[in-house]
């Protein structure tokens, strides 16, 4: 059975690509922390989350 690839939290839709040095993926990330952290940041991702979800409805 294939491993499942964890999506990045903040590149919506793209897989995580360990990106941040010494992270094992989105659940210890130091920039998915920063972003969760910060309420802009997070309303901006939010915003972003939502343009995707609306562009494959359609």
């Amino acid at each position: 059975m294939p491993r499942a690839t964890p999506k990045c939290p903040i590149r919506v839709g793209e897989p995580c690509s360990l990106c941040f040095p010494g992270a094992s993926g989105p659940q210890d990330c130091g920039l998915v922390y920063l972003v969760q952290s910060d309420p802009e940041w997070r309303e901006q991702l939010a915003d972003k989350r939502r343009e995707v979800q609306a562009a494959r409805a359609s």
